[in-house]
Order: structure tokens, then sequence, then C-alpha cells
């Protein structure tokens, strides 16, 4: 056994005690945002229910630049300490939140083995694997996530070559061959690539039993979602969602592990899972019905604009740059003070307050 084999198990032994650490003693921060109460918090932080199958809030990062557009890893490193903090249950970088198409090649290499150093065994790590080029070069993202540590992989199938439903099956046995990793299958359709049937999806896991996730964000999703948790039984590790988690508890109600949503309001995520699994549904409800009045603020305002300024608002992000237009704000002044007012009204909600 080498050395790096050894490492990891330890880690996933560590993560299946302080899940079990986490049921009798549930975390919920209310202090201010600091770098300082981060590193105390790695014991109690729930990450798998058993060791093995991911579950709860795993939030896909932004990515934040400096002013010149250059990725700022200081910024993302107070990140992922955030996400710890916040008491998120893993991470994901970098998928469509994170503006992975604008990003090279060595950035993705180098930034994933930032995080992954950061995060330092805490949480679980997923990194995506996709390329706008070829398949190799989605796989050999694959083996470089798996000899840096990272705990899965997640991928869009090939989206820019609009590969058919079969040639998107063989990407994903291709890259289940290629690496001992969990793999998510985001199954978003639409530019993102072909949205696989459910027969098909439901078929990868049966030829790789526990071996993959799914993030699924096709329409309907919660019927999707529901479908491949009836019939993914004994050969998916978990059904995720995106979206935000705008059907959350819908999903939950299904079956679904958990969701991929930004990082900004997290917390208030996470407690939203924590309360439903815990049985208190009409908690649950309350904060999920309150942070929906935010979520149709960010339709009219731009999801990942709104993302950003929420992340500078709790003193991540020194800014709200970004590499796709319209690279920062665009919001008027009716606009800014909607946006303060509501986020003045999930404050209550916060783990990590501001």
């Amino acid at each position: 056994m080498t050395k790096k084999t050894i490492r990891k198990l330890d880690r996933r032994t560590f993560l299946r005690h302080s899940f079990i650490a986490s049921l009798s003693a549930p975390l919920l921060f209310t202090g201010t945002w600091s770098d300082a109460n981060v590193k105390q918090s790695r014991i109690l932080l729930p990450t798998t229910a058993d060791g093995q199958s991911f579950r709860g809030m795993f939030p896909i990062m932004q990515t934040p630049f400096h002013e010149d557009g250059e990725i700022d890893l200081d910024v993302l490193r107070k990140e992922v300490n955030f996400i710890v903090a916040a008491g998120a249950h893993g991470m994901a970088w970098p998928q469509l939140a994170s503006e992975f198409y604008v990003l090279s090649d060595e950035e993705r290499l180098a930034t994933a083995e930032v995080i992954v150093s950061e995060t330092d065994g805490r949480l679980p790590v997923i990194i995506g694997v996709q390329s706008t080029n070829h398949w190799k070069v989605a796989l050999e993202f694959a083996k470089h996530a798996e000899s840096i540590g990272a705990d899965g992989i997640i991928s869009l199938p090939p989206y820019t070559s609009n590969a058919t439903v079969e040639k998107s099956v063989q990407y994903f046995e291709t890259l289940a061959e290629t690496v001992d990793l969990p793999i998510f299958i985001q199954n978003s359709g639409g530019r993102w690539g072909t949205s696989m049937p459910i027969d098909k999806v439901v078929g990868l896991g049966r030829k790789f039993p526990h071996v993959f996730y799914v993030k699924e964000e096709g329409t309907p999703v919660t019927h999707r979602i529901g479908a491949m948790v009836e019939q993914g039984k004994e050969v998916f590790n978990g059904i995720f969602s995106g979206a935000d988690g705008t059907t959350l508890l819908n999903e939950l109600r299904r079956g679904c592990a958990g969701s991929m949503t930004g990082v900004g309001l997290v917390d208030i995520y996470a407690n939203i899972y924590n309360s439903f699994i815990g049985g208190e549904h009409e908690k649950a409800q309350e904060m999920f019905d309150k942070i929906m009045s935010f979520q149709m603020f960010k339709r009219t305002a731009g999801w990942l604009p709104t993302e950003k300024a929420v992340l500078k608002e709790r003193g991540i992000f020194n800014n709200t740059r970004m590499r796709i237009a319209p690279y920062d704000l665009e919001w008027d002044e009716v606009d800014q003070q909607e946006f303060h007012v509501l986020l003045e009204g999930l404050k209550p909600y916060l783990n990590i307050k501001f």
C-alpha cells in the first residue's frame, strides 16, 4: 500500500467519525466571520453519512478574480474556510458557477491543488473535470484530481461537439475506467450536453455499481430525481440536485441525497437540509420559504453577479469581478436596495453573521 493510499484511507475514516460526532453535537456557527475560527471546526462538521456516500450541501465554489482578471488565490483560500465554517457538507470546483469555461487548463490544475490543500481533509472536495477540448484532457484532469487527494470528480458530458447519448454514456464509462474515485454525472442538458435519459443513467450505475452519483438538472427535475432514486437503488451512491436549491425540499421528499448550490448562502441551505433530515420539517420549510424570495431576485438581477455580491457583502470576496460579461455588477439603485433588504431578512438564518 502506497503512502498516498494510506493517507486517503485515514482521511476517510476520520471523516466518518466526524459525522458520527456531529449527530450528537450539531454545529451552528453564530459568530462573525474570521479565518481564526475555522480550524477549530474540523472534528464537528458532518461530511458523509456512512463514510462512503456523500450527503448534504456541496456548494459549487465561485472563482474570485483580481481586478485585472487573474485568479485571487488568497480569496479562494478564504472561500474554502468560509464553506467549512458555514456548515456545508462538501464542496466542488470548477463547474458552471465557477466559470470553468474561461479558465485555462493550467489554472484549473494549479487551483485544484490549492483547494484540496487548503481544505486539508475537513470536508470532501469534488473536482470538475469536463473540458472544452478532447476527451483526453478531461481524463488528464481526472487523473490529476486523484493524484492530489480529491475525494471525487464531477463532469458534464461532452458538450461542445453535441455528442449523442451513446457517446455521452461512453464518456462516463471511460472516466469510470480511468480513476478510482466517485464520479458525479452532471446531467444538465441544453447547451451543456445531451440530457441523458433516465434509463441510460441508471444503466451506467448498474455497469459500475457504487461508482456514480448524479447531479440531475434535466426537466422535470423533481420527477427525474424521484425516478432515478427509485430505479437506481443499490447502484448509485446518491442523487443530487442543482439549480441553486430552488426545489430542494421537493427533492429531499423524493429521496434526494443533497444539492449543489452557490457558496454565498450555503449556511442557510445546510440548515434547511439538516433540519429536514432531522425531522424538523416546519423549520426547514420556514427557512426555505424565506430564501425563495431572494431566489426570485436572482432571476432578474443575474445569478452569478448576485452570488458574488453576497460573497462580497459577507466579507469573503473583495469584488464581484467575473470573466464573463457583464464582468461586474450592472445594478441600479433600486436593485441595490432590494438586494440589501432581502439579504437583511436572511440574517437570522445564517450560521456566520455579518
